[in-house]
């Protein structure tokens, strides 16, 4: 029932579209909890972030817990995968992401990001041979990466950060993995047991690194904040690893496209920010995303 839903053409583009969008309004709800603590101070961030995968996995596994009737927990022999999950997609990403993203612009932030696409593909075909990697596969990941250049492109800089830039890319890199390491563990585990687990022994060790190296916030100002992000993440990384269990992981991923677009658009509408994306821009980044995401798509029905 579940894996006939899961692999659903129309479940899965709503549920990936839904995931982005999720994590798109993401962006604008951090910005709003930057005014309850030190944004340039790196312990805080990850002092924050990790209180909030705690919480995300907490709120993942007592829903299905309570689903289930009984409290739910993995297998003994899956603890390792939960273990590897939670250090390559939560506490490495993270980490990494938040001192890179200081040290570098939010435009490239945005764009270096948005590789994951790639790497998905390129990991899923060369190293693990999950998937075979085609010529329609490169062209629809240049087309929408093309798409998240042109949205940005007026506030990119060519010049290179070795630090801020190559964090932001480890980051994406150590993500990519996480992705087909979901996958691959996902096979043997609940996938929402898996999710839940996985983001909570992440938020701990985040919690952990950023306490003890002096990180604080204003947790009273910051708590409608917290829970709402803390609540997104845990919907939005659950649904997202159900995908990943059932369906191929580049032809996933292919959607994350669309985060950035829909941050941008979210931001304008919660955030009262100069400098933003042009309509225009933001209107041709969109056609050439879904054009690429669409082009996939078509070529996964011609498989089948």
């Amino acid at each position: 029932m579940i894996s006939k839903l899961a692999t659903n053409k129309i479940f899965v583009v709503c549920t990936a579209l839904f995931c982005c969008a999720l994590w798109g309004i993401s962006t604008p709800i951090v910005k709003i909890g930057y005014n309850y603590l030190d944004a340039s101070h790196i312990p805080s961030l990850l002092f924050w972030v990790g209180l909030q995968f705690i919480v995300s996995g907490f709120f993942t596994i007592g829903f299905y817990s309570v689903f289930s009737r009984k409290f739910v927990f993995p297998k003994k022999e899956n603890i390792k995968g939960v273990v590897i999950v939670s250090l390559l997609q939560t506490v490495l990403q993270y980490s990494l992401l938040y001192i890179g993203l200081s040290q570098t612009t939010s435009v490239k932030g945005a764009i270096l990001k948005s590789t994951d696409v790639f790497f998905v593909a390129l990991i899923a075909s060369l190293i693990f041979r999950l998937e075979k990697l085609t010529t329609k596969k490169l062209i629809s990941c240049i087309i929408g990466f093309s798409g998240i250049i042109i949205m940005n492109l007026d506030g990119l800089s060519f010049n290179i950060n070795p630090v801020g830039d190559g964090l932001v890319v480890v980051a994406i890199l150590s993500y990519s993995f996480s992705v087909i390491m979901t996958k691959l563990f996902a096979k043997k585990e609940n996938p929402i047991i898996l999710c839940g687990y996985q983001m909570a022994l992440g938020g701990v060790v985040l919690s952990i690194i950023g306490f003890s190296f002096g990180g604080e916030f204003d947790f009273i100002g910051i708590l409608p904040v917290f829970l709402c992000l803390s609540l997104l993440y845990a919907v939005s990384y659950t649904m997202w690893t159900v995908l990943l269990k059932y369906n191929p992981a580049s032809s996933v991923t292919i959607y994350s496209f669309m985060t950035p677009v829909f941050g941008v658009i979210f931001s304008s509408l919660l955030l009262s920010e100069n400098g933003g994306v042009a309509t225009s821009s933001l209107i041709i980044a969109l056609i050439l995303v879904c054009f690429g995401i669409i082009l996939w798509g078509y070529e996964k029905a011609n498989k089948n």
